[in-house]
């Protein structure tokens, strides 16, 4: 399931949280995050948060963004 999403960046990638409903609580238990490109289509892989912010401001480095 997904949850939130947050723009990150100056170029309009995306990260996503994804994850579980928790039954009891009705909360997202967040498992990890999913990378939008500005097209919609999503990067390959899971990552972090931190991975996932790290990874699109590499990106944007490397468009001199």
């Amino acid at each position: 399931m997904i949850g939130n999403a947050m723009a990150w960046g100056k170029t309009g990638y995306t990260i996503l949280e994804e994850g579980e409903l928790n039954r009891e609580t009705w909360a997202l238990d967040i498992h990890h995050y999913l990378i939008a490109q500005p097209n919609g289509e999503n990067l390959p892989g899971r990552f972090t948060l931190e991975e996932a912010r790290a990874k699109i401001e590499a990106i944007e480095a490397d468009l001199g963004g």
